[in-house]
């Protein structure tokens, strides 16, 4: 269902990534929008 998919989306931006420095695509993607 879409709530699922949701969760899947929400669960996998919320995790720290190497290629991003350890840093989560939610966080980084609150800067790009503020620039």
């Amino acid at each position: 269902s879409a709530e699922d998919l949701d969760w899947v989306a929400q669960e996998l931006n919320d995790r720290p990534r190497k290629r991003l420095a350890f840093k989560k695509p939610n966080e980084l993607i609150g800067d790009l929008l503020l620039q």
